[in-house]
Parts: C-alpha cells; structure tokens; sequence
C-alpha cells in the first residue's frame, strides 16, 4: 500500500492534466487488481451528458483556447462491482469567435474506448472511479487575423493558420456517480491527450441501467 502522505508530500506539484492521469491510472489498476473472482450479474447501463468543453491547440506563437458547449453519449459493461468497459463519443462542440482583429475558429469530436475502475465505496451508492482508453479524435482548429477597417494589408494577409486532423489518441477521466435503483447522476471530466493541450468535457451525465 502507497505511503499517500510521503507522496503528496514530495517534489514540486505537477501540472494539473498529468495529475489527472495520475489519478485514473491508479483508481484503474486499483479496481484490476481488486476485482472478485466471481462475477455479478450483467449490467449494461446508457447515458448521456452536457457540459462545458474546451478545445485548444497552441500554434507558434498564438493559443487557441475555445469552450463550446459540449454532449456525449455512452454505453456501458459493469460486470463486477469495481471493474467496468465503456464505449463514448463525445462531441466537443464548435464555437467562432472574432475578438478584436483575431478570428478564431474550433471543433473537435471522439469516439472513444474505455477500461473503468471503481473505488470501493465509501458511502452507500456513491462511486467514485477512474477510466483509460483509447480514443479516435478529430478536430479542426484555426487562428486568422483581419484587416482592420481603411487599413491597407499585403496580399494573403488573413489566410487563417489551421490545425486539423483525425489521429489516435490516449483518452483518460475520472469522476464520481450517485445512484438510485436503474438511474445514476453523475459528473465527470474527459480528455484527449494531443500535442497542442488537451481536448476536454466537464459533463453532468444520466445514465439507465438495465
């Protein structure tokens, strides 16, 4: 067992992405290695979310950084209590902004696979739980600057710089869930890892089991 004060204790605080990670690759090998040998009943349970987005990418010397309203969709295999696949598509959103002479642009959504593990629980019907997968990402993301009114600009002036592309990508989240008989309320961040920031979705989610 981990010494967690020793832990939290030592070194200089990461960013807070890669402690995310940190915390859903622990409370996922945690379920794995917990897991009874015997397992329950089928459980399939469907969901949906809305929640607030963000899409970014940093460009050489300008970030994009967009919060869209996003949604997800969700459908589950809980087959023992702290071990559970799941398989997304979330739907980061599309926001067009214009702010002074800078015209930005993003999009982006995933489908996505996914191992869960649950902690063990610490309050009747009250999970909380980590997630790992892999996620196919596209998204498309532009900066472009204007010409300002009666202002002459050299040809080409305003061609938008654009980052866009479909790619494998590690997805990870984490969240806690609250459940009464086949209905769970839950709330959760997800993510995409890429190379210009991370695309994400805080999300308040109903699911169904059944």
């Amino acid at each position: 067992m981990p010494d967690w004060r020793r832990l939290s204790a030592a070194g200089t605080p990461q960013r807070w992405p890669s402690d995310m990670r940190s915390i859903c690759l622990l409370g996922t090998c945690a379920a794995l290695c917990s897991a009874p040998a015997v397992a329950d009943p089928l459980d399939l349970y469907l969901g949906t979310g809305l929640g607030y987005a963000t899409v970014q990418h940093s460009f050489a010397a300008v970030d994009v950084v967009q919060h869209p309203l996003g949604w997800k969709v969700f459908l589950g295999w809980r087959p023992v209590q702290m071990l559970a696949a799941e398989l997304d598509y979330a739907n980061l959103g599309s926001r067009d902004v214009v702010a002074g002479y800078t015209a930005q642009q993003a999009t982006a959504n995933a489908a996505a696979a996914f191992a869960v593990g649950y902690l063990p629980q610490a309050l009747p019907n009250l999970d909380f739980y980590g997630k790992l997968g892999v996620s196919r990402l596209h998204s498309s993301i532009s900066n472009a600057a204007i010409c300002p009114p009666y202002a002459s600009c050299p040809v080409g002036y305003g061609v938008p710089v654009v980052a866009a592309g479909t790619a494998t990508r590690l997805a990870y989240g984490a969240g806690m869930q609250f459940g009464l008989g086949a209905e769970l309320v839950r709330l959760e961040y997800l993510a995409f890892s890429t190379p210009g920031g991370d695309q994400s979705l805080l999300s308040l989610d109903v699911s169904f089991s059944f």
